[in-house]
């Protein structure tokens, strides 16, 4: 049974008045139960016992979400007039709340039964008229139950009128939850918002935003049925010691279940989809060979864009190759780095869950935990060859937790695995501490953290990177809208933009776009971040790195730069939680209901949106770079792929390799695999290629075929392997079935 703690609680007359009420607290053991608990609060925060009000809850008694909000001012005039208005008040409150839940109910149920006609009807507008009326028979059907309810109780139940219209508004709140249901299945509809992302987001967002609120007035609301005993009564509590007694176990069950089957499901995938050849070399066989030279002790020799002396140093900062080398060196190809991807973006749920549980609680750290699996902008960059920036996202949510609790020796593993991911990884550890520092919850371990992580950011992309650029600042052209004529260059004169001409630099961010690539990373968030204003740091690399970037890929969420919101959005997510769940006036017994009605509509827009734009709950409309990902594999897939690994088996391990976008991530486990689109033949051994190719490939491939330099050793299917100086029988035939060259243009 609950301890109960009796306060009285007195002030002074001239300072707040005559002794309040008696305050009876009530702790919860578990997260979630399903039975509101009996609270007796001061006047105009909180809810009070149905025992104590049976006409219900007024508003004078309802919980306080915000200290903003005042408490009800007592009446100028006469008492009965007063007593009157809050009677209808209370009255048309009642009514309408049962009355739109019954009909949202009513339409949704229609939704729900002629679902492929919905489809062209929130379209177009276009249904035939006979299923038009079958939608307003619902609806009138779910208006009429609540009629005929609220008819009978006034009728039967002999209390004072004052008394019923408040135990009405009390169930109308209790129910009102229902409203919701109306948007429900039009949200899990990918056919309606296919190409109308803006539309989708937009009603997501006002049903997140809706869902909390409605469910925070129904759980602060008394329970509709409080049985005291008897079989319900007792199963009941037999429910809650049983979570109270798994709450040491049971979430960690679901978070390490969550980490598997994350990591199987994509690794599952992006195997399947490099098979498919829908890998690329620009970038999986870039990071496969770097990190395949790695494993030589070569200096992250990238030789794909930079030939065999080039290093992608001067491009990204990845000394996080080196840790990979031990696990890569067992099977060294490019499906060893996809597997790691999938494990480590999806170990993350693990440091996040031990963040979250230590400030809010077991059960709700895994219901966020589960979030993080199935947010959509994360399945984008998983689903696109390999990258760095994800791998960091576990290693940040491990020094969050390190940190938080005041582990600093061990939070020093994480921090420099974090700064060895990749340079812009930095920020992020940069921003934590930022949030440390400026909450002053640990504001020692926040200003190193900050100067730590904004020290190494610009050391590495202002110093070390661009003395393997000839001096030149790397991906700069990613702003090149916001570079000035004529002014300074390099990333000197962004800064110049942004600082000097915030007009200009307003107008680049209000692209639609980048209004739909941030409602796509914030929606399933349901906005709560902004919430609280210290936690606007968090936003700082996302706006860094997507939001200003003038290229089109930095702010789509088929790329991995979306990174930089789901790290930090978490982050953020648990602090808001954390600072709702705190009491916010004296008496205040409502934090839990604040963070359970949050959490149910981050759950509601994490599952939408993750429906409509994740790679999850439906396969059709998930995107992996600049294309939809493509999860089915066929048979005509199966003998491709036969095909080209039957000619890459005749390579030798250590010989040079030319191949085009679809080859190359296949043969670039070798110390120099070069693609021909970037740098053409170079000093190849051989080119391996598909008979499909045009623009560069072709240009480079056709000559050299045609006129024998590199001789067709042999063809499969669609793929031919030719190799320098090999006689040129096959290779008119060879010549045949390539496209003609491009003319060169005149001067």
């Amino acid at each position: 049974m609950p301890s109960l703690t009796h306060r009285c609680i007195g002030s002074e007359a001239n300072d707040f008045g005559r002794l309040e009420t008696l305050l009876r607290v009530y702790r919860e053991p578990v997260f979630g139960g399903l039975f509101v608990p009996d609270h007796v609060e001061q006047p105009g925060c909180g809810h009070a016992r149905q025992d104590d009000y049976p006409g219900g809850v007024t508003d004078e008694q309802r919980p306080c979400e915000d200290m903003s909000q005042p408490t009800t001012a007592p009446s100028e005039g006469p008492a009965e007039s007063s007593s009157g208005v809050e009677y209808l008040s209370s009255l048309i409150r009642g009514i309408s709340l049962l009355l739109g839940a019954g009909a949202s109910f009513g339409i949704a149920i229609w939704e729900v039964v002629f679902g492929d006609l919905m489809v062209a009807y929130v379209r177009s507008n276009q249904i035939e008229p006979a299923t038009r009326k079958l939608l307003f028979l619902f609806g009138g059907l779910g208006l009429a139950v609540p009629l005929i309810a609220i008819a009978g109780y006034w009728l039967v139940r002999r209390i004072q009128p004052r008394d019923k219209a408040q135990k009405l508004e009390s169930v109308g709140w209790k129910l009102s939850s229902l409203c919701v249901s109306l948007a429900l299945p039009m949200l899990f509809e990918w056919q309606i918002w296919k190409g109308r992302d803006i539309q989708f987001l937009v009603i997501a967002a006002v049903t997140g935003l809706a869902t909390q609120r409605l469910f925070y007035r129904s759980l602060a609301e008394p329970s509709l049925f409080r049985p005291t005993s008897g079989a319900i009564a007792t199963a009941r509590q037999r429910t809650a010691d049983a979570l109270h007694r798994w709450s040491t176990w049971l979430p960690w069950v679901l978070v390490i279940s969550l980490f598997f089957f994350y990591a199987s499901y994509f690794s599952f995938y992006t195997l399947r989809n490099h098979w498919n050849l829908g890998t690329s070399a620009y970038d999986m066989a870039i990071e496969d060979n770097v990190v395949f030279n790695a494993m030589r002790g070569e200096l992250l020799k990238a030789s794909p864009i930079f030939g065999p002396e080039g290093t992608h140093l001067g491009h990204h900062a990845t000394f996080f190759a080196y840790v990979l080398v031990p696990i890569y060196a067992l099977a060294p190809r490019a499906e060893t780095l996809l597997i790691i991807q999938a494990t480590l973006i999806g170990a993350a749920v693990i440091p996040l869950f031990l963040f979250a549980r230590n400030r809010l609680g077991a059960y709700q750290a895994a219901a966020i935990a589960a979030m993080y699996v199935f947010y959509a902008p994360l399945h984008g960059g998983n689903l696109y060859d390999f990258h760095y920036p994800p791998l960091g996202i576990g290693f940040v949510f491990w020094l969050a937790y390190l940190v938080d609790i005041g582990k600093y020796r061990w939070a020093v593993i994480p921090l420099l695995l974090s700064l060895s991911v990749r340079e812009d990884i930095a920020l992020s550890v940069c921003v934590l501490g930022a949030y440390f520092l400026l909450s002053n919850t640990r504001p020692r371990a926040g200003l190193a953290l900050s100067l730590i992580g904004l020290g190494y950011f610009v050391i590495m992309k202002m110093g070390v990177m661009p003395l393997f650029r000839d001096g030149k600042s790397t991906f700069v052209w990613y702003y090149e809208k916001l570079v000035p004529e004529g002014g300074p260059g390099g990333f000197g004169g962004v800064l110049v933009t942004i600082f000097g001409n915030a007009g200009y630099t307003l107008g680049t961010l209000l692209d639609a776009e980048k209004i739909k690539y941030f409602l796509q990373v914030m929606v399933p968030f349901v906005f709560l971040p902004f919430r609280r204003p210290i936690v606007l740091v968090f936003c700082l690399p996302g706006l860094l790195m997507t939001l200003l970037a003038t290229r089109s890929a930095l702010y789509n969420i088929g790329f991995q730069y979306t990174t930089h919101w789901a790290l930090e959005m978490f982050l953020a997510s648990v602090v808001v939680l954390t600072m709702i769940k705190e009491p916010t006036q004296l008496g205040d017994q409502h934090g839990e209901t604040r963070v359970r009605s949050w959490l149910i509509a981050l759950a509601l827009a994490m599952a939408a949106t993750s429906y409509q734009h994740g790679a999850i709950l439906q396969h059709n409309t998930a995107r992996g770079g600049f294309s939809a990902f493509k999860f089915e594999r066929t048979e005509k897939d199966i003998e491709r792929y036969e095909h080209l690994m039957s000619l890459a088996a005749l390579i030798p391990p250590e010989a040079k390799v030319a191949g085009t976008e679809r080859t190359l991530s296949h043969v670039s486990n070798r110390p120099d695999a070069y693609t021909i689109r970037y740098l053409g033949i170079q000093d190849a051994e051989y080119i391996l290629f598909q008979t499909s190719i045009g623009g560069a490939d072709l240009d480079h491939i056709h000559p050299v075929i045609s006129d024998g330099t590199f001789g067709v050793v042999e063809a499969a299917g669609e793929f031919v392997l030719a190799k320098r100086g090999h006689p040129a029988e096959l290779n008119a035939a060879t010549v045949k079935r390539l496209r003609k060259p491009r003319r060169p243009r005149k001067k």
